[in-house]
């Protein structure tokens, strides 16, 4: 048997596309508008129709989270997502949010971010025509501009982690309440007999090639505190937050509250331990004051000596 393709996409199971309206073009699955960043950080609007591949990288990408998968350990451990019943009964409210980089980044307040899955990822034939490599032999190397390499662990990764979110049907019935599924093309929601064989074709991808999805989702809820912790110290400018969550002076306060205590409590110690060196030095100073000025009288008056011995008178 053939190793599998990681340059083709894997999935087969059609869950928004059985309706008899075939001739709708292959754009019609993707969102209105989209977001993203220029040089200089400059944020701009992009029709995603008109270059479909540059709108996938931009979509799938994980952002500066990236540079950070070496220290992932610290935000959260390797296991499966839970299932949204569970975070629900857990108190956590799910927050909807586009942003890749975002997904299952939990917070201190009780916020679950979680981004819903887009319609154009439950099409096979969409995915198999702009999420693989133009060129195979490119994929062993380092990935190019142009190369779907990434993109494509990445949506594999994310819809892994729905195969765990959404495992019973009242996980389902959460996920369509938040509006974290699509609906088919006729606008009715999914039914759960057709996300059961899609969830069950994701885990035997998963559990045939685990390689196949990216690291990032191996770690499936991670905790924003520590990805801020993480960002504050490998990126630039220094302690900047990763997800910035405050409107006034006593949210900053808060947020940045832990890490100014601890860089406080290092600065106190560190000024104590120089002020105990500089007071033992004074100490051992003065007690060698009396010694050493008396060393310095018997270098300026060398040979001289004082006598008081009356002097001896001849008979």
């Amino acid at each position: 048997m053939a190793p599998p393709d990681h340059a083709l996409w894997p999935l087969e199971t059609e869950v928004i596309g059985k309706t008899k309206e075939k001739e709708k073009p292959a754009t019609d699955a993707l969102p209105a508008t989209y977001h993203y960043y220029e040089a200089a950080r400059r944020r701009a609007v992009g029709n995603p129709a008109e270059d479909i591949p540059a709108f996938l990288r931009r979509e799938l990408s994980l952002g500066d989270l990236a540079a950070m998968m070496q220290h992932l350990w610290f935000a959260g451990a390797k296991r499966p997502a839970m299932p949204l019943h569970l975070h629900v009964a857990m108190g956590r409210e799910i927050t909807v949010t586009d942003r890749m980089d975002l997904h299952l980044l939990w917070d201190n307040k009780g916020k679950l971010f979680i981004k819903p899955v887009p319609r154009f990822l439950l099409d096979p034939a969409f995915c198999r025509s702009n999420l693989k490599c133009m060129d195979a032999g490119a994929c062993h190397g380092p990935p190019a501009d142009t190369c779907q390499r990434i993109p494509l662990r990445v949506a594999l990764g994310f819809l892994y982690t729905y195969a765990c979110l959404v495992s019973s049907e009242s996980d389902f019935y959460v996920a369509n309440e938040n509006r974290l599924l699509p609906c088919t093309e006729n606008e009715k929601p999914l039914e759960w007999a057709d996300w059961k064989i899609l969830a069950r074709e994701l885990l035997r991808m998963y559990e045939r090639e685990p390689n196949v999805i990216h690291p990032r989702f191996l770690r499936a809820e991670l905790r924003l505190s520590r990805i801020n912790i993480i960002h504050r110290f490998t990126s630039l400018p220094l302690f900047n937050p990763y997800l910035r969550g405050r409107h006034n002076y006593g949210s900053l306060f808060r947020d940045n509250l832990t890490w100014m205590t601890a860089a406080t409590v290092f600065v106190a110690l560190v000024l104590t331990a120089m002020q105990v060196v500089v007071l033992d030095a004074l100490f051992h100073l003065v007690k060698d004051l009396p010694s050493l000025l008396r060393g310095q009288r018997s270098r300026t008056a060398p040979g001289r000596t004082i006598s008081n011995a009356k002097p001896e008178v001849s008979a």
